[in-house]
């Protein structure tokens, strides 16, 4: 029995942990309400691992669930009531004509807004789990970090949404056990590179500490 059981650091633990995040993610996300906290857990299961750090899937998950239900709720209905504005928006300019120069000054604010939010977004989740700050400071920190790096940010972002965009042609299964969990790993690693530049020693031995 023991056999069966994977050994802590290797490569079948992590990528154990991997396809867990992922089904886990997949599960709540179904069920909707706890969409916003699952993917705290998913972000929280795999930040360790860009880090080389184990993960304990089961108490990182659902305890960052537990912990950051509130916070991850609030991220996710901004970000609902800002998609919902964004896609207003651009049926109302795409109903406008095209050869005014004023629309098209509209449309380049749209698309830089747009995608601001997304850049935004890379630094809130890791952000989330990584750190006790409050809203106000998590929302400015991940603005800040977002437009200090940009060029890396846009990178990240392009990288993330690769997986995303293989749902259109993966099989279903594939989006149960991997999909998500990639994409989350990416920004994960992504962002790492550019949180680690401002942690203190002391932050960053917290943050290894089992």
């Amino acid at each position: 029995m023991r056999n069966l059981i994977p050994t802590p650091g290797s490569l079948f633990d992590r990528v154990l942990t991997f396809v867990l995040a992922n089904i886990l993610w997949f599960v709540l996300a179904m069920l909707i309400i706890p969409l916003p906290a699952a993917t705290a857990g998913l972000f929280a299961s795999l930040a360790p691992l860009v880090r080389g750090r184990d993960t304990e899937i089961f108490a990182t998950f659902f305890g960052t669930m537990r912990r950051q239900w509130l916070k991850s709720t609030v991220i996710f209905a901004a970000d609902i009531v800002i998609g919902v504005l964004l896609v207003i928006n651009f049926k109302a300019l795409s109903m406008m004509e095209l050869d005014n120069p004023i629309l098209w000054l509209f449309r380049i604010i749209y698309i830089f807004f747009t995608v601001a939010v997304l850049l935004v977004n890379l630094y809130l989740w890791p952000l989330l789990v990584l750190f006790d700050l409050d809203l106000r400071r998590l929302f400015s920190v991940s603005l800040r970090l977002a437009f200090a790096h940009p060029l890396w940010s846009l990178f990240t972002l392009a990288l993330a949404l690769l997986p995303l965009a293989c749902l259109m042609v993966a099989p279903p299964l594939l989006s149960v056990i991997a999909v998500f969990s990639t994409t989350v790993l990416l920004v994960n690693w992504g962002v790492w590179r550019i949180i680690q530049k401002y942690v203190t020693p002391e932050e960053l031995v917290e943050l290894n500490h089992p």
